[in-house]
């Protein structure tokens, strides 16, 4: 069986998919995947496995009729060329264009994987927002029905496209835990006996692209807050400069460095080796996510994490009774059991939980572990993708293709 895996995105091939390809290839399937780059290190991953990576032309935000058409183009192309017995696809116009394509070019089987769904579908403010929303329902409506399998990453997305009329009936929706995170790559770096957490070294970590939206800002005000009154606390920042629209400028980045509230670290490959030398991982996002994947390697080396109670952040967290009491009471800190969520955009709310911490040094490591537990029951990639490869009813693998799966691996990074 040939599958071929189309995305936007040539990275998350690697740092997001490399699992679910491992295992496709594991599954006896060859693997064609396609993407708007053509980096050296995807097509060396996709072809230890014995697959082919290809470059298509896809700009991965912004609807261009002109560009789109050429988009279009090279899907048919690909698709006709290649002949593949299924399409999984990814991202927001890998799903709406190739769902559609797929099917004229006669490909007998369609997955569909929505992964995240960003600003398409918070509520529009200007008109322009407004005629960007009504396009892509429109475009998700149409391409869905072409799917002969979907996949959502959390119960909220699931709400939101049935309340929309978005889920065609009698297409099966399967959920799974987010893109799941490997925990054996991302072993368990446990915090007990830490020296720096004891003397109030505590090291508090935002792992993301740099938006507004994912609660940079945020951070860096809480931060800047705290430091007031705990100088050893150290606050780390990681993730590359973005063009979106809603980027944080760099001059941002540069003060808040300057003036002695953060770390910058810009871009970083091997994030697993970074989070070991962390305490807490903290994410005060409110971008529609699907489940973040930073966070997810936070839990699995066992982070206490620190994020909101919106869309596929909340997912991180398990809330105590008390916690789930404080939410229900509309309290903008609810207790987990390994970390906190909090009210979204509410700097007061992330400096308290990282007060927290600092008072509270013992409960690092406790609710670290806690973190790693949550992975393990719920994030386990062996767990997501056995959902993926039983809805498309793949074949067992043979003993030998396992060996595949557990001897390749790339540098690890959420970007």
């Amino acid at each position: 069986m040939k599958i071929l895996v189309l995305t936007a995105d040539a990275n998350t091939l690697v740092y997001h998919r490399g699992d679910l390809i491992r295992d496709f290839a594991a599954h006896g399937c060859e693997v064609v995947t396609a993407a708007a780059e053509d980096y050296p290190h995807v097509r060396e991953f996709v072809a230890r496995l014995g697959g082919r990576h290809r470059a298509i032309r896809m700009a991965r935000s912004k609807i261009n009729p002109l560009k789109d058409l050429v988009t279009l183009r090279d899907m048919w192309r690909l698709f006709r060329s290649e002949k593949p017995d299924a399409l999984f696809a990814y991202t927001i116009k890998s799903v709406v264009y190739g769902c559609v394509i797929a099917r004229l070019a006669g490909i007998r089987r369609v997955y569909a994987l929505l992964p995240g769904l960003g600003f398409t579908f918070v509520k529009p403010v200007t008109w322009k927002q407004k005629i960007v929303s009504l396009v892509s329902k429109a475009l998700h409506r149409f391409a869905l029905k072409r799917a002969d399998v979907i996949f959502m990453q959390n119960h909220d997305d699931v709400r939101l496209f049935t309340g929309m009329n978005l889920l065609p009936r009698g297409v099966p929706v399967h959920v799974t835990a987010g893109s799941g995170v490997n925990i054996d790559e991302f072993d368990h770096a446990p915090l007990e006996n830490d020296a720096d957490i004891t003397s109030g070294h505590i090291r508090f970590v935002l792992v993301s692209r740099l938006l507004i939206s994912k609660g940079v800002r945020v951070f860096a005000e809480a931060a800047r807050r705290v430091k007031q009154l705990h100088s050893h606390a150290e606050f780390h920042l990681v993730g590359p400069f973005d063009p979106n629209p809603n980027r944080v400028e760099e001059r941002e980045v540069h003060d808040w460095v300057a003036e002695g509230t953060l770390i910058h670290h810009g871009m970083v490959k091997d994030v697993a080796a970074l989070l070991k030398t962390m305490h807490v991982f903290v994410l005060p996002t409110w971008y529609r996510e699907g489940v973040p994947h930073a966070t997810l390697e936070a839990l699995a080396t066992g982070r206490p994490v620190i994020t909101t109670d919106s869309v596929g952040a909340r997912e991180c967290v398990r809330l105590t009774p008390e916690g789930e009491a404080q939410r229900e009471n509309g309290e903008m800190l609810m207790q987990g059991e390994n970390g906190f969520l909090c009210q979204p955009q509410n700097i007061a709310a992330v400096e308290c939980a990282m007060e927290w911490f600092l008072a509270n040094p013992g409960q690092v490591a406790a609710q670290g572990r806690a973190s790693r537990r949550l992975a393990a029951d719920v994030f386990d990639v062996r767990l997501v993708n056995d959902i993926i490869i039983r809805a498309m009813r793949l074949q067992k693998p043979s003993a030998d293709k396992f060996a595949v799966h557990s001897s390749f691996a790339f540098p690890h990074s959420s970007f």
